[in-house]
């Protein structure tokens, strides 16, 4: 027979220090950040910030690179990666007319000002896609050689 009481008692956890009131410390974090502007759909934006976030650079540093062609700044896979955050025509309007009508750039989320930076560099596509063929040329090469 198992004493499930007894049981419980040993293998419990141990409360680490004092109870914390869940609901009043989001409350707290909530009124700390002021509310930012996105223009992006929400989803896409999560996105965009974990792929920026694991890359680990600035907006100035990444459109600098692409622009550059430097793959040394930016791995193959985090271009790859990027490629599938290239604006839709339905973004580079709204984001052109949020500049367009002058608003302050500091209203926007990260995502937001990343993506108008993002937007501006040249021929991106192309761009974007040179780098990706020319980070992956050795392995295409590899792999067709017997």
């Amino acid at each position: 027979d198992l004493n499930v009481d007894e049981f419980e008692e040993m293998f419990k956890t141990k409360a680490q220090g004092p109870a914390i009131d869940i609901t009043s410390s989001k409350q707290k974090t909530s009124q700390k950040l002021p509310n930012k502007i996105s223009l992006l759909d929400a989803n896409r934006a999560k996105n965009l910030a974990i792929t920026l976030r694991k890359v680990g650079k600035t907006s100035e540093e990444i459109c600098r690179a692409i622009q550059m062609f430097d793959l040394r700044t930016l791995p193959v896979d985090f271009v790859e990666c990027l490629m599938r955050f290239i604006p839709t025509e339905a973004e580079l309007k709204v984001l052109r007319q949020y500049e367009k009508e002058r608003k302050p750039l500091e209203n926007l989320t990260d995502e937001d000002r990343f993506m108008i930076q993002f937007s501006k560099i040249e021929r991106l596509m192309q761009k974007m896609t040179i780098m990706a063929f020319v980070g992956n040329f050795t392995e295409s090469i590899q792999m067709l050689t017997p």
